[in-house]
């Protein structure tokens, strides 16, 4: 699942201009133990997930399970082209979104790092967990440093990931606090990941994820804050991170996440308000992995990269609820521009912010069907991000998802999208939207997901 590190396909080798900004070779790892190693294991951990998805076993045991997806996705053109109203898929046809296996021990704890506070007191010990996720296909949410250096990637459209791998506790403290170490999803912006999977209940994505932070590797803790229940549930996040989608740091400067998360005494509304901070400048010749916003400075000068989000989510009756998000990000600019061997957007200049919002309503009406609908707007004021022109972007997006068993979901989806600004960001006969033909786009899509082993899509 993981977007804004994403590339079209001919920029996914580092362009020729930017030799000298290559990546170094110390992580890159064996063909042959991905080959020969990692897809077995894969393999034999489907089969173990559902040899004993029905076996009792307490929460707290290690256990295996996962996830199945592919879809077929068109749009309205004679290009083949679907980004980016297809995110995170580029091309039109058949795409293998991800084969997933879970590994995990889940924390026994009212405090989930990235989720929030639950209702109920806190565990009256020590508790541990981890959690280890193997993806093959072509949602590539790629932990720059790592995932990018296998050689096994190099050239394949399906690709083997590591998308997650941290150890998590809870510890006996004040009213409860929990952490997690490691690498792991995003707690910014609305669409988060796994565990919350799928997150908002439609195959594409919103313009805001595509504009935030996917993966991070740090430490994340969550503390429950000791105030009355009578006004709801509150906890504080706070985490030190290496910067946006990254193992190996681009720069010598650490990240902070600062995340302050609100729940009703009912558990019907939720509101939450995140952050992270940093400077995200390009040394060392390092670059690759920042994307999908890039600066340098020929000076030193540190470039501050900051983003907000504000999400407010509200259960109603009868099966309903709606999500609101709002995101706000601003990036300085660098000293050194692009070449013209590079996308216009592939290295930012001059201060430049991004922000725009997205409502998001559900209606489950049967207890195997849900209606889901989306509307969106997102401004990039001077084409921030790499690998889209400046200008308002608009969409609109509906399906209904169907189970026909509790682990097998269909789900056909319709979205319509717009633009407006100096570009054309939709269409082409090149895949990278700098040579676009259009303005507006419609897409379909349907896609399929089978999960297996313990955890199921309801």
């Amino acid at each position: 699942m993981c977007g804004p590190c994403l590339k079209p396909r001919q920029w996914r080798r580092q362009p020729k201009a930017y030799a000298s900004l290559r990546k170094p070779d110390s992580l890159r790892r064996s063909r042959l133990l991905w080959r020969f190693i990692g897809a077995p294991c894969a393999g034999l951990a489907v089969f173990l997930g559902e040899v004993y998805a029905d076996a009792p076993e307490p929460a707290s045991r290690a256990h295996v399970h996962g996830r199945l997806q592919a879809g077929l996705i068109a749009n309205d053109s004679s290009s083949d082209n679907v980004f980016p109203s297809g995110f995170l898929n580029f091309d039109e046809g058949f795409n293998l979104n991800r084969i997933d296996t879970i590994w995990e021990k889940p924390l026994d704890s009212n405090l989930q790092p990235r989720i929030g506070p639950f209702p109920g007191p806190a565990p009256d010990g020590f508790r541990w967990g981890f959690e280890v996720d193997l993806r093959y296909g072509q949602d590539e949410a790629i932990t720059f440093g790592l995932d990018d250096e296998l050689s096994v990637n190099q050239g394949n459209d399906n690709k083997w990931l590591l998308t997650q791998w941290f150890a998590s506790a809870h510890l006996p403290l004040g009213e409860g606090v929990s952490f997690i170490a490691g690498s792991f999803f995003t707690p910014i912006g609305y669409e988060i990941g796994a565990p919350v999977d799928p997150p908002t209940g439609f195959y594409t994505h919103s313009y805001a994820f595509a504009y935030q932070p996917v993966k991070h590797v740090g430490v994340l803790m969550n503390a429950r804050l000791p105030l009355a229940q009578s006004s709801g549930i509150w906890a504080l996040e706070l985490g030190v991170v290496q910067g946006w989608n990254n193992l190996q740091d681009n720069n010598s400067d650490k990240t902070l996440i600062a995340n302050l998360r609100w729940r009703s005494a009912d558990f019907r509304t939720w509101v939450d308000v995140e952050n992270i901070v940093g400077n995200e400048q390009s040394e060392d010749g390092v670059t690759d992995q920042t994307r999908p916003f890039n600066a340098v400075s020929s000076t030193g000068r540190k470039l501050l990269r900051n983003m907000h989000a504000l999400t407010i989510t509200h259960r109603l009756d009868g099966g309903r609820r709606f999500a609101l998000n709002a995101v706000y990000g601003h990036q300085e600019g660098g000293d050194v521009p692009a070449d013209r061997n590079n996308p216009p957007g592939f290295l930012i200049t001059q201060d430049s912010a991004w922000y725009g919002v997205n409502a998001n309503y559900y209606h489950r009406f049967h207890p195997a069907a849900q209606f889901a609908l989306r509307a969106e707007w997102l401004k990039d004021e001077e084409g921030a991000h790499a690998l889209l022109p400046a200008g308002d972007y608009h969409g609109i997006t509906a399906n209904l998802s169907w189970w026909a068993t509790p682990k097998l979901r269909l789900r056909p989806e319709l979205r319509y999208d717009w633009y407006r600004g100096d570009g054309s960001p939709f269409g082409g006969r090149v895949q990278t939207v700098f040579f676009g033909e259009e303005d507006r786009q419609w897409v379909a899509s349907v896609d399929l997901t089978w999960y297996y082993g313990k955890t199921g899509a309801r």
